[in-house]
């Protein structure tokens, strides 16, 4: 029997430039439902890739029992206070602290599978918030380091990927990706 389960619907926070998103739907076969980015030049980047996608703005503004919900959320909070190249402030400083808001996000929407992506300094400058967070509202995480190296590029470029997905969820972590691919 052929499952005709639709593409996930996926929504991005702290969007950037929508590399992440951009693999997220590569792997997933999914959709980008919204984005909030608030960056005027990446804004300009996004709307050429995602056209008729609605920008939601400031993630600390949105009334998330509002938004569409999706299958899949993705977050590349700011780094400039964990990076080993700024301030070192860490997850409390004035950029990074924008994560707040990104659980905020999570706890109104529950969607099944949440990705986050970071530089890999935040494993000592916030990592255990992350985690914390998400496990008060009900999320199991999964993560890994890799270098831009690892897959081929000239730079090193260390970044974390974590994988959250709610408690109990069978098979969890990164298999929870099966459950949301079509």
């Amino acid at each position: 029997m052929i499952d005709h389960q639709p593409p996930p619907r996926i929504g991005s926070l702290c969007t950037g430039y929508g590399g992440l998103d951009l693999a997220v739907e590569l792997v997933l076969g999914g959709q980008l439902t919204w984005y909030a980015e608030t960056d005027r030049h990446a804004a300009t980047v996004c709307a050429h890739h995602w056209p008729n996608t609605p920008n939601l703005g400031d993630i600390r503004t949105v009334d998330w029992t509002r938004v569409a919900p999706v299958d899949v959320l993705t977050a590349g909070f700011p780094c400039q206070d964990i990076s080993n190249a700024g301030k070192r402030a860490g997850i409390t400083g004035a950029h990074s602290s924008l994560w707040s808001a990104v659980v905020d996000a999570v706890r109104v929407l529950r969607p099944p599978l949440v990705f986050v992506e970071n530089v890999a300094a935040l494993l000592r400058r916030g990592f255990d918030v992350v985690e914390a967070d998400l496990a008060a509202i009900g999320y199991d995480t999964s993560w890994t380091c890799l270098r831009a190296s690892d897959i081929g590029a000239a730079h090193r470029r260390d970044r974390l990927f974590l994988l959250a997905a709610p408690a109990g969820r069978v098979g969890g972590g990164a298999d929870a990706a099966d459950t949301v691919r079509p």
